[in-house]
Formats: C-alpha cells, structure tokens, sequence
C-alpha cells in the first residue's frame, strides 16, 4: 500500500492501492466526499472535502506497533489511564505542600454553603478555585461517609471560626481531609490525559496521540502538581483540552447546512475552556484565543462564499460562547447570587497578582519581590522535561531533511500555529506580573509536550523502521526521567542543564517535601521527652506527620524547640541567617533526595520553656459574660506578642459572640497600633463551642510601626457584644465599674540596635525639606482631613529623618493657621517635635510622630493653610514656615451666658464640665412614656477629651429604672470652648412596667473613649464620687 502528495497541491491525495486482483490505476486523484477503504483486514480510512483536501487520516496503527492486536489499541486509553492515576497519588501520606490544607478548608466552606443554600457563599477564593473546591467538597462528601476520623475531623472543623497560619491543630485535620481531595483531582486530570489522547488522534494520529499521551502522563513536573488539591495541575488539563478541541473542529465547509454537524467541537472547547477559567482566572485568556481561532476560519477559506463562512463563524462562536457561560453559570453558583462579589473578588486578585508579590522569592541566586522577564524562560529551562529541549533537536533535523518528508496539511498547520500562540501569549502575560512562581507555567507545559510529540513523530517518518524504535526510545527517556524522581516528582528537573544540583542556584527548591519526610523521621525517633516540640519554615507541612507540637514560625520562639528543622529552600532565601541560626545545635538528620540535600534536622540541647501567661491578681470581667483571667506581654523586634487565658461565665447555649479590640497607646492617648478580633480560644472557636470553659494560651500579634519613638506605651483592651454592637463594662475582681477600656499591660519601648531605614515607612505624601542646615528632614506626612471643627483637635501624622549631624533637645513645632482671605496667621498650637527627645536621635534616623492640634474655638469658618515652624528649645524659629495643607474649617454657634431665668441653680464640678442647672422644678412622668429633663452645662476649659453624661432614674434601693445617655447637648464636649454654655434637653423613657412612686435622679460624666466615670470635685448634698443626686425628685403614676 503507498500513498503520496501532489508537489504541486495539497488539495489532492494520490494513492497505488494493491488488491488480490491486481492494482487501480496509478495516480489517480480520487475526489469523492467520503472514501473508506478496507484492505487485508486492515482499515484506512480517508476523509475529503469537495475541493479534494484531506480531512483526517486516522491509523489504527503506529506507535504501538505494525500489527498490534486491536484489543491492544482499544485497551491503551484504560493503560493510559492507569500509567496517569497511580503515580499522581504519590503525595499521599508522604508530604502535604503549604496551601492545600486552605484548599480543603475552602472546600469545607464551599460544600456548606452549598448544603445551606446559600449561594453567594460559594465564593471562597479569588482564583477562583471553583473546580478545586468542587473535588475537594466531593472528595470530603465520600469521606466523611467511610471514615469515622474523617468525619470526626470534619464536624471539628466546621467549628473554626476562620483558618489562620498557626492554627496547627487545624492543620492535622485538615490533613486527615486532604487525600480523598487529592484522590479527586488526580482522577479529574487523569482522565484528561485519555480525553488529550483522543483528541491528539484524531488530529494528528495514533503515533503523536500515544507518545503525547505517554510523555503527559509521565511529565514529573505536570504530574506532580496533577496529583494535589490545587488550581494548577487541573487548569493545564482544561486548557490543553479546550485548545485541542478547537483544532479538531476547524474543518472548513462549502454548505451551511452541514456546519451543524460540527458544533460539538466548540461546544467542548467552550466547555473546557469554562472549567479552566472557574480552576484560575489567567486561562480568561482563552476567550480572546478562541476567538482568533474561530475567527481565522473566516479569513482562511476563501474558495468557500463569504455567507457561508459568516454563517460557520457566527454559529461556532454561538456554541463555544454559551457551552462558556452555561457551565459558568450552572458550576459556581455565585455567580447569579452575587455577581458584583465575584467580580470585585476575582479583580481584586487578579491586580494583587500583578501589581505586588507578598513576599520574596529567590530567582539566580538573589532573593527578591520582583523578578524580571527572565523568570519564566528560566522555568522553561529547568522545569520542562528532557525530551521537549531535545525535540528542538529533532526539528532542526527536520528542516534539514525537508525536501524528503511531505508536507504537512493546513489542518496540522492550524492546530500547531494555535498551540504555537497559546504558549507564546499566555508565557508573555503572565510575566507582567509581579507574583512569580515556577508552577504557574503549568498550563503550558502540557501544550508543549504535544509539539514535542509531533515533532518526534515527524522525525520517524524520515526512516519509517527506524522510527518505530526512536519514538519508544524518547518515550523511554521521559518514563526513566520520572522514576528518578517518582517519589518527589516536584524536585525534578532538567538533567540536561544540570538537574537539581544547578537549580540550587536558579529556582526555589522544595515546597514542603522535606519537612514531611522530616516530621516523619522525628516520629520514628524514640523521645523520652513527653512533650517535644519542633519548629519548620511551613507548619502545615509538618503538623500532620510530627505527633509532638509543631511550632510555627513567625509566631513562636525557635528557641523554645526541642527540634529545628531547616531547607534548602530556607537557605536559598537567607544564605548567612539560616545556617547561623543552628549554631548551637546538633545535626541528627539530613533529608536527601534528587541527588542534593533538601533539609536537616538539629537537636537543641537547651530549649527555653514556653512563654506563659501569668494569672491576674483578680479577673477581669466583661459584661459578666468573659473573664481575663491571665495575661502576659513580650516584644519581638517590631511587634509585640500578647498571651491570654479567657474564661467563659456564661453556658455553651448561648451563642454570643464577641469583638476583642487590643490598642496601643502612648502617654498621650495616641493610637500607634491595633487589632480588632473575634474572641476564640486558641483553636479558633467561638465561645458557645470552647469545650472547656477557661482557654488554653491565645496568642495575639500586633505589628508596631517601622520609627515608632521609644517611650512609654499602655495596651488597653475593650470587648464589644456583636449582637448589641454594645461595649461590655469592665471590672476588677469584686470591684465596681472601671468603665469599657481596661489597661492589661503596659512597656517601654527602646532604641532598636539597628537605624529604621526610611523606605520601611512607606510614606503616602512625601516632602523632603530640611531644616537646621540639614540635619533635620521632614520625609513626609499621612493625609491630613480636609475639613475640621473649630475647637476640636486635628490628628497629623509625620514622619521625621536625621540625615546628617546632631540634633539639639527640646525642638518644638509651632502650627499656624493662614487665612485665605490674607490676614494675619493664628497660632494654633505649640508642641514638641518627638516624644523621642530629638538630642537623642543618632545619624540617619527615622521617626515617626502624632499630633493633636488644637484648633481655636473662636475661628472663622472658612479656608486655612495649615503651617508648621520648627522651633529651637527657647522657641525660637528657624526658617520660614512650611504649608502641609488647605483645611476648611467650620463653627458652631456658641453662647457664654446663662439664661436669667433657671428654674433650679445648681453648682456641681467635675474637672472639664460643670452643672449650672435644671429645668423643670417639678418632675412627673406616666409610666411607658418619655419625660423631658433640661440640664444647663459650663464648660470650664477648652479642648479636652470626649464625655459623655448619663442620666439614671433610681429607686429606693438605688436599682437603676430608667436611663440616658447622650453628650451633653449632643455636642463633642472637645470643641466647647472655655466658659461656654450648653442647654442640654435630654430624653428619658419611663419603661411602662415601672411602679407608680417617687424616684430620684442621678447625674454624672463618664470618658465616652474608656467609659471611666469622673469624680465630682464640689457639689450639693447627696452628690457623692462619681454622681450628683439632683434636688428634684421624678413622679411615676400608672397610664
């Protein structure tokens, strides 16, 4: 049997077909549509157009032999499968990477959301991950029903209020979870290795389909992330299928009519394509392919009438693009529940990915954010196995040789060109982003090995014998390639630059594999220590195989393990700190594989004990609902740890739940650092699951800002009901009311040893203007509020540097305000430069500073400059003064005289306020209705703090009834000025349960920032510390 090309037309095939009664005459075109010749029991089948182009030619026969019994070609895609499946379960029990434990979490979340209907719930990451989640949630469904750890460990972490990076009891049963998700995902990918195979032969035959197939099922790199609970390996599978698909559906058409007969194609690819997208949001990048794709059959054939291509276009395109949106639409529900959600999600991840890394990365032997466009060719060079880099071999061959191959029909040329265009485009985006890692080249690589495929077996053409056995010889190298590394395919790479040994100083090596198996090691070592600890650069790499307690890194002492366990991706990242952070300790095991070290485990012989809280003198009580019960403080460079034991007073049947608010504040109120939390126990529960009533230690961080001043600092603490939004009251022990805010601790801040560098401040208005010949630099400032009331204070924030010289002490900051109507300035304010003594700052220092400006009560509303002035220690000024910003300022009208007439006088102190008097003279009220109290206000010095006054209606046994609490005259009491007067009309509802009779009214102030009521400084009989009992009693009757 023969078959040869015209060399003058691709157009017509001409074939010399024997037959027993002897041969058809040679060269002859044949021309019918559909041709199909059976011969010595073999079938060949040819498919035409009407023009006489080639459609197909499908061989049942190539590279699994001549002659291969047709049950082995029909078995190969269940052997292929297989081959695929079985080595993508390697990770299973031997290590788990850093972000599949969030990826069963989300799937955890994602299963529920589904269950509770709720729809918009669905979105759990910005990926967005949702074909993940799918086979994380189906994988865990299953579990949970065959395995009573699995379901055991599912119920626990449904209790988790959010998922947090030390949450290391998490992490085990995550773990526990995380198989069947793996089982999932490597089923998924592996029948799409068999749908690649299927799809390669129909495109370019049986030869290509079964090396192609052969070299992705085998691909260390691909089958590595193929086989875990992520985004990558099931995106490169979805991607490759939707662009084969493609290829096998561009057959051009001269009747409209028989285009219907091929939609299935777009529609598959449409479909592939949406499953990419819904795995990650780059492969959005198929969409504009595709459509170029589709849109080169429009251009291309034009032997075909325009209608007709218009017609084949617009009907393709109709397919692919609502197989898209209906899979879209029907597999992530959010979607339709909350589509501005998913877009805002999806965007904002996106931009994070391509404006900023979140950390640094090593790339050729420099640790960095931010790599350029190098990386990925880089990635190229390392990641992609043997047999693709040699391949280029075997087309330079090729083209060398080209006059003895035939020519290639247009519809190879189509399907490798998009290939072709996909890898290029898609390689070229993602290098405009800032987040760079070696896998997210992924969906190309299977692209990739295809060509690699097609061009082997176009090699074997050249010497037909020959080439049965080349192609089995490179399908031998990609098979040796993977059992060098079948147990960490992940730490494969090119052998032919170098393998491992040179990627140590090109690429990051290693992404959790190490500790596992050094985890495992420690497990396996007899301890006589009950309660050992070790510590790795990834927790949730080692929790699941270490039995002790895993420490996390960031967040506990290294020093406190009994074990430390090191990488060579850790040393990669910090060459000098990392191996001198084992001096002192000893080697006991070094973890090898891929020919290199991946890490070492030491043994310290002196581990510090762990930090404890220590109890408190007396509990400190919320609302009668929580107690602090044990507190402790340390300060690790420029954070501070917080250690707390908490006490649940109430039962588990009450599902309150409540916000912790630590702040950070200096000598002056100013707030230099914050967190607000839920309150959980140190597993991450509310208080309704805790399942003991006191908590084990848990643990609170609060970064402190980069040239915070050294100096004295308070760390307040204040809870809020979030069903009420209601802050808790605070009291000590058996004591009374100490208000809302109390103070837990307090620390004194040093000097760091090292000088903060400036670019640590990120600064969001920059200056640069230098004062005292320039040993003094204003770097810059926070934005500074447009528009401010007259009589409040003004927060600035600046940040200061010391360039060169000494600094005196004592400077001060004179703060200006200039009119725009162009007269004379006000001074504002005076006050120091630092509450770091400015004699003490060293050469190239940099600090930060806040301010409260007070703003004169007696100002103009309208426009002024803010200005400051550098002042020596005697006040005197440097230079000219420097304009900040334009501020609007506003005022109210405000009165200083008492009205004539006040039905009682009343002369009642407290420091910032004092009681003038009361109206009405006499008091009644019917029970269930409101009662008007009028209360006249002096205040008796300007600025000040916010206080608030409470009214409490009282019976004889001193039992609350009824109350208000409002600011006096529903003003800020800051922005009063000295001597002025405040008529404060105030509302009290009577409940309608109240007993007819006489009550007694209460009057007071309290701190409306701590809650802390103030004492009365002089007053009328009966006042007593922090209340007045005013002289007018309240006459309750019955409705």
């Amino acid at each position: 049997m023969g078959c040869s090309a015209s060399p003058n037309s691709e157009s017509i095939i001409f074939l010399n077909i024997p037959t027993c009664a002897g041969r058809l005459s040679p060269q002859r075109p044949i021309l019918s549509d559909y041709t199909c010749f059976r011969l010595l029991g073999k079938e060949l089948n040819l498919l035409y157009n009407d023009a006489g182009m080639a459609r197909r030619a499908d061989f049942t026969v190539g590279a699994l032999g001549a002659g291969a019994p047709k049950w082995l070609v029909r078995l190969f895609p269940l052997f292929l499968f297989c081959l695929s499946f079985l080595p993508r379960l390697v990770a299973i029990g031997r290590y788990v990477t850093p972000d599949e434990p969030t990826w069963v979490y989300r799937s955890i979340q994602f299963r529920e959301a589904l269950l509770a209907g709720d729809w918009a719930g669905t979105l759990v990451a910005g990926h967005p991950g949702v074909i993940t989640t799918w086979l994380g949630a189906i994988g865990a469904s299953i579990h949970i029903l065959f395995s009573a750890e699995a379901a055991d460990a599912y119920s626990w972490l449904l209790k988790l209020a959010f998922l947090t990076p030390d949450n290391v009891a998490a992490f085990e049963r995550l773990a526990v979870l995380l198989s069947s998700g793996r089982v999932a995902v490597a089923l998924v990918n592996s029948l799409g290795v068999v749908a690649i195979y299927l799809l390669v032969r129909k495109l370019w035959g049986e030869k290509v389909a079964v090396a192609g197939g052969l070299f992705i099922a085998l691909d260390p790199f691909l089958l590595g992330l193929s086989g875990l609970l992520h985004v990558d390996g099931l995106s490169a599978t979805f991607v490759t299928i939707s662009l084969l698909s493609l290829a096998t559906g561009f057959q051009p058409y001269r009747r409209a009519s028989s285009i219907y007969r091929s939609l299935g194609w777009p529609a598959l690819a449409g479909f592939a394509a949406a499953l990419a997208v819904l795995c990650k949001t780059p492969t959005l990048l198929l969409v504009p392919v595709s459509g170029l794709a589709l849109l080169w059959g429009l251009v291309a054939d034009r032997a075909i009438p325009l209608r007709d291509r218009l017609v084949a276009f617009f009907v393709r395109a109709a397919a692919w693009g609502l197989s898209f949106a209906v899979t879209i639409l029907l597999l992530f529900p959010a979607v339709w529940a909350a589509p501005a959600a998913v877009i805002g999600t999806l965007g904002g991840s996106a931009n994070r990915h391509l404006g900023e890394a979140l950390r640094q990365t090593f790339f050729m032997g420099e640790t960095a954010f931010v790599h350029g466009p190098l990386f990925y060719p880089v990635v190229l060079l390392w990641r992609l196995s043997p047999v693709v880099w040699l391949s280029l071999a075997a087309l330079v061959f090729l083209f060398v040789f080209r006059n003895r191959i035939r020519s290639a029909r247009r519809h190879d040329w189509f399907a490798i060109i998009l290939l072709l265009a996909w890898v290029i485009l898609y390689l070229g985006m993602i290098t405009l982003a800032a987040k760079k890692f070696d896998r997210y080249i992924l969906p190309v690589v299977p692209v990739l090995l295809l060509l690699a495929a097609v061009a082997w077996s176009e090699l074997s053409r050249v010497r037909p014998r020959a080439g049965r056995w080349l192609v089995a010889c490179v399908v031998g190298v990609q098979g040796l390639f993977l059992l060098a590394h079948v147990g960490y395919p992940l730490a494969a790479y090119n052998p032919l630059v170098g393998g491992s040994r040179t990627a140590l100083d090109v690429l990051p090596v290693g992404w959790g594999e190490a500790i596992g198996a050094a985890g495992v090691y420690l497990d396996e070592t007899p301890s006589e220590n009950t309660q050992t600890r070790a510590i790795a650069p990834i927790a949730p790499a080692l929790a699941p195989f270490f039995s002790g307690q895993t420490l996390v890194e960031g967040y506990d002492d290294p020093a406190g393990a009994d074990y430390v366990i090191a990488t060579a991706g850790g040393r990669q990242l910090d060459p000098v700190g990392e191996p001198a952070s084992a001096e002192g300790l000893e080697l006991q095991q070094t973890v090898r594989f891929a020919g290199i070290d991946q890490g070492w485990v030491y043994w310290n012989p002196s581990p510090q004990p762990p930090i404890a809280p220590e109890a408190l003198y007396a509990p400190v009580i919320f609302g009668e609902r929580m107690a602090l019960v044990a507190f402790g403080q340390s300060i690790e460079d420029d954070r501070i740890d917080l250690h707390a034991h908490w006490q649940r007073l109430t039962s588990t049947s009450e599902a309150s739940r409540y916000t912790l608010r630590i702040a950070i504040r200096d000598e002056a109120d100013n707030l230099w650092a914050s967190l607000e939390t839920p309150l959980l126990n140190e597993t991450y529960f509310y208080p309704s699951d805790w399942p003991e009533a006191q908590t084990d230690v848990v643990r609170y961080q609060l970064e402190l800002p980069p040239g915070m001043p050294p100096g004295a600092y308070r760390v307040m603490l204040s809870m809020t009901d979030d069903a009420t939004a209601s802050q808790l009251p605070v009291r000590v022990g058996e004591g009374g009311s100490q208000g809302v805010v109390y103070e837990a601790g307090r620390f004194d801040l040093a000097l760091p040893d090292s000088i903060i560098s400036a670019s640590r401040m990120q600064i969001p208005v920059t200056d640069g203007t230098t004062w005292f010949d320039g040993r003094l630099q204003l770097l810059g400032r926070r934005e500074i509020a447009t528009e401010a009331l007259a009589g409040s204070r003004l927060p600035v924030h600046l940040f200061w540097h010391a360039p060169q010289g000494e600094l005196e002490s004592g400077l001060k900051l004179r703060w200006l305000l200039r009119p725009d109507d162009g007269s004379a300035e006000i001074v504002a304010d005076i006050t120091p430069l630092s509450r770091f003594d400015t004699e003490l700052w060293r050469k190239g220092e940099s600090i930060q500073a806040l301010y409260q400006i007070s703003l004169p009560p007696d100002l103009i509303p309208g426009t002024y400059q803010l200005l400051l002035v550098p002042l020596t220690r005697d006040g005197g000024s440097v230079a000219d003064a420097l304009s900040l910003a334009e501020l609007r300022i506003n005022n109210i009208d405000r009165l200083y005289e008492l009205p004539l007439e006040i039905a009682t006088h009343l002369n009642v102190g407290w420091e910032p306020l004092s009681l003038e008097g009361m109206e009405p003279a006499e008091l009644s009220a019917v029970a269930g209705e409101p009662v008007e109290v009028t209360l006249f206000w002096k205040k008796l010095h300007a600025h000040g703090d916010v206080y608030s006054a409470f009214i409490h209606v009282v019976d004889e046994a001193g039992n609350i009834v009824a109350q208000s609490d409002h600011w006096p005259g529903g003003l800020p009491t800051n922005i009063l000025d000295e001597g002025q007067v405040v008529i404060d009309r105030a509302f009290i509802d009577i409940p309608a349960t109240t007993a007819p009779g006489r009550y007694q009214m209460r009057v007071g102030l309290y701190s409306a920032e701590s809650g802390l009521r103030l004492p009365v400084i002089n007053g009328v009989t009966g006042s007593s510390v922090e209340y007045v009992t005013l002289p007018v009693t309240l006459d309750v009757v019955s409705p």
